[in-house]
């Protein structure tokens, strides 16, 4: 019987349990498997902890040690290590649980530059790397050595993941393309088409795959970018590409209706038929979405907090953490406070709950 939006919609209106301040910009949020600890990427080189076991978020001691953006974090999936990368290259594994964390093991050099998204294998064995660098790299979890390299990548990677089977890595690129490979041989496997999600336009390149998501039975691939308009200032409404992963063919997609409601920059199944996520867009724009499986539009579409980068979910499925941007910053010097100091961007972290 298939679900109707207006009862889902009721289902699942969520309701804010508290705001986290952070004096600084986040790229992303994670909770850890057991749920006690939710970590966030910074701006200021640091990955900060508060604990998730109650409804108080008491903030941790940060996980130090990087150099530049912490730009992906992702937590093993058994063992208490959290992985987190940077946009100098580096590459740290700590222990997430400790007070003072010290790494576990790092590499300074993971890759020449930006590291964009990191992904661990579901068996916990290997973690794979995409870079500015035009490499997919995949590593030992257990030491941080380098298993294999992958460099055939014409076109900027701003996406990896590994398939549910542990077999194969995703990478999505700025053009639109998804490539399957072989995550021990690094044969392409097949390509997925999701060009609806780059654009040329005044000699400049905009777009690209930014995020997946596998349901649970690992049946059902769903991508996320946007649908560009125009380059410059890049507008666009969003865009979710949903394939069936056995054939490789396109499902569906998901499409805002607003050129301001920006990329899509990240995507999880709350069951194995709802999905959610968020976007950013401009000029402060920004939304969190509840879709139904095969249906064109959201049964919820929030629209409170602008330019959202990040959606996680607590492993009991009842707590949502969204990353968003503090609203009346424009970042262009003519927001100012009341000291008539320029309004520098810091991201506040919605904690939501679903009441059912």
């Amino acid at each position: 019987m298939k679900e109707d939006s207006k009862e889902l919609a009721l289902k699942y209106k969520t309701k804010k349990i508290i705001d986290l301040a952070c004096p600084v910009q986040i790229c992303a949020a994670r909770f850890s498997p057991c749920g006690n600890v939710l970590a966030a990427a910074c701006f200021d080189g640091s990955v900060r902890r508060w604990d998730s076991s109650t409804d108080k978020f008491t903030e941790l001691t940060p996980i130090n040690g990087h150099n530049g953006w912490v730009q992906a974090i992702a937590f093993h999936p058994t063992n208490k290590v959290l992985y987190s990368a940077d946009s100098w290259g580096k590459l740290i594994a700590s222990s997430y649980l400790d007070k003072e964390s010290k790494p576990i093991w790092k590499n300074d050099k993971a890759h020449d530059g930006w590291i964009r998204k990191i992904s661990p294998s579901p068996d916990g064995k290997l973690l794979a790397t995409c870079g500015t660098d035009k490499l997919i790299k995949v590593w030992s979890t257990a030491d941080g050595s380098l298993v294999k390299e992958f460099k055939d990548f014409s076109w900027d990677p701003l996406s990896v993941a590994f398939t549910p089977d542990s077999k194969s890595i995703l990478v999505g690129d700025l053009l639109g393309k998804i490539a399957q490979i072989d995550a021990s041989t690094g044969k392409k496997l097949r390509e997925l088409d999701a060009s609806a999600m780059y654009k040329l336009d005044r000699l400049q390149d905009v777009g690209g795959v930014r995020c997946f998501a596998f349901d649970s039975k690992g049946e059902i691939l769903a991508c996320g970018g946007i649908s560009p308009n125009r380059g410059g200032f890049v507008q666009g409404p969003s865009l979710v590409i949903i394939f069936d992963w056995k054939s490789g063919k396109e499902i569906s997609r998901i499409k805002s209706g607003s050129e301001n409601d920006g990329y899509v920059y990240d995507l999880l199944f709350i069951t194995d038929s709802i999905l959610a996520g968020v976007s950013s867009g401009q000029p402060g724009n920004g939304k969190v979405f509840f879709n139904l499986v095969g249906e064109t539009q959201p049964f919820i579409n929030l629209a409170t907090m602008p330019n959202c980068h990040s959606f996680a979910l607590h492993p009991l499925g009842k707590k949502i953490a969204i990353v968003s941007t503090n609203a009346n910053s424009s970042g262009n010097g003519k927001v100012l406070d009341k000291n008539k100091d320029y309004a520098t961007n810091h991201s506040p972290v919605n904690i939501l709950e679903i009441p059912s």
